[in-house]
């Protein structure tokens, strides 16, 4: 039987997650909207898209932001395609490409302090000192997250990223946690995972019994 989500509005410290869940040993990760406040990123690179091409949202700025959260590339496709302006010719790929490099560009121009929390960094590396099993699973692509990662300086503390490029089935498909799992040697119930959107807590809950839901940004 799966379990609901527990809601955290602040950060945890490993010692909340020590005594909250005596018997995990792996910590598990999204990205977008749970270890980085980056989903605003995402939606000014999508807005720099209908900038260049003069494409015409038939919303507001915050609709639109709150339309994306949590959507994978190739959904948020499905739901702009037909927007006023947006090239006739554009296969997801193409769009993919062009809003992956607005990310890069704003990451590597935003300050880490604007998307990195300093509670999240002390989560993760405690995690990794205790010996915690530590693993990314995102939606995002292999390019924008191996940036993200190496500008905020937390590369190195994780044992296992696995982005949609690694994926043959993507969130809210449990696909990429069972994986993940299978890859770390641990049981289901050794791991708490971190979402945020409800496409992930899907995926999440479909995966393991500890599932938090992040709530701090």
């Amino acid at each position: 039987m799966k379990s609901s989500p527990v809601s955290f509005k602040n950060i945890p410290t490993i010692f909340d997650i020590k005594a909250g869940y005596p018997a995990v040993k792996g910590l598990f990760f999204d990205m977008d909207g749970t270890l980085f406040n980056t989903e605003p990123i995402h939606t000014r690179a999508l807005l720099k898209i209908g900038e260049k091409y003069q494409i015409k949202p038939p919303y507001p700025a915050e609709v639109v932001h709150h339309l994306m959260v949590g959507k994978a590339d190739h959904m948020l496709f499905d739901m702009i395609q037909h927007w006023e302006g947006m090239p006739k010719n554009w296969e997801v790929h193409d769009f993919v490409k062009e809003k992956n490099k607005n990310v890069v560009d704003l990451i590597i121009n935003t300050p880490v302090s604007d998307y990195l929390y300093e509670e999240m960094s002390t989560l993760i590396k405690n995690a990794y000192d205790e010996g915690f099993f530590i693993a990314l699973v995102t939606s995002s692509e292999k390019i924008v997250t191996e940036e993200i990662l190496r500008i905020s300086g937390l590369a190195q503390f994780f044992h296992l990223i696995l982005t949609r490029d690694d994926c043959p089935k993507h969130k809210p498909d449990p696909w990429p946690y069972l994986k993940a799992i299978e890859l770390s040697n641990l049981q289901s119930h050794q791991i708490v995972i971190f979402e945020d959107s409800n496409v992930g807590l899907e995926a999440a809950v479909s995966s393991a019994p500890h599932v938090i839901k992040v709530e701090w940004f």
